[in-house]
């Protein structure tokens, strides 16, 4: 899915081997790595420096849903 679509409880965001993005706010990660939303909404992509385990920091891609205001 691209940023601003609108995506039902349940659906696939993005399917991944290894994680090149990371779930965010309404987004779950499947055992095989697939974001799947939690809730109906919009499809959001931030980015964030985090902190990785041997010491650098590094930007990370996070994919959120904006729940629709009903």
């Amino acid at each position: 899915r691209f940023g601003g679509q609108k995506v039902n409880a349940g659906e696939i965001i993005i399917r991944q081997k290894g994680l090149w993005y990371r779930a965010g706010n309404n987004v779950h990660l499947g055992k095989d790595w697939t974001l799947h939303a939690d809730c109906e909404g919009v499809v959001k992509f931030s980015q964030k420096r985090l902190l990785k385990f041997d010491g650098k920091r590094e930007k990370e891609t996070f994919v959120h849903i904006e729940p629709v205001a009903a």
